[in-house]
């Protein structure tokens, strides 16, 4: 019995700690409405997160892709010149990528790398490159209409030092898991 409510106890932690590092900072009041096809740019600042992390832009695609087909959406890769943040994005361009690319939507996305120091007792063991990822997502009148943000110092618990690669996967998966959860409202 002991045991079992220890067992109870852990998982809800560790269950709970994916919800802190999830947020919607932004939610539009008109209707959403289910998507069917869908585009995602690429990340911002592209060039710098290859030197950081080479490979993560290759990480982020194949991760877009594969979780929106399991949502059975179809989805493109758009390029949209001189993407580099979210702020910088018009949305006339987000509406003319639309219209030229017959799409519903586009999800923008910026990822940021936390550089986090662990220590112990001073001890540093190491450090981890855990993510910061911020998504929007815009009709195709070019309407922002979600933006999300997954932590995964917040939300993800490693009980190792993860790679770059699975701060970079478990970011984007919180964030576009997110905003797919209110396309499916």
């Amino acid at each position: 019995m002991k045991k079992t409510f220890i067992f109870f106890i852990i998982t809800a932690i560790l269950t709970s700690c994916s919800v802190l590092g999830t947020r919607t900072i932004y939610k539009s009041n008109s209707g959403i409405e289910k998507a069917t096809r869908i585009g995602f740019s690429q990340l911002a600042h592209e060039d710098v997160i290859e030197q950081i992390a080479k490979g993560s832009s290759l990480v982020y695609r194949n991760i877009m892709s594969s979780e929106l087909s399991s949502r059975n959406m179809l989805s493109n890769v758009i390029l949209i010149k001189d993407f580099n943040r979210l702020e910088s994005v018009n949305p006339n361009i987000i509406e003319k990528i639309c219209r030229e690319n017959m799409l519903e939507g586009i999800i923008i996305t910026q990822l940021r790398f936390l550089n986090i120091k662990y220590s112990n007792l001073f001890i540093q063991p190491g450090k981890s490159f855990d993510t910061e990822v911020e998504m929007q997502y815009y009709n195709s009148n070019g309407k922002l209409l979600l933006h999300t943000k997954h932590n995964t110092k917040k939300g993800n618990a490693y009980f190792d030092f993860p790679k770059v690669e699975r701060t970079v996967k478990d970011g984007i998966v919180g964030a576009l898991t997110r905003i797919t959860e209110e396309l499916d409202k």
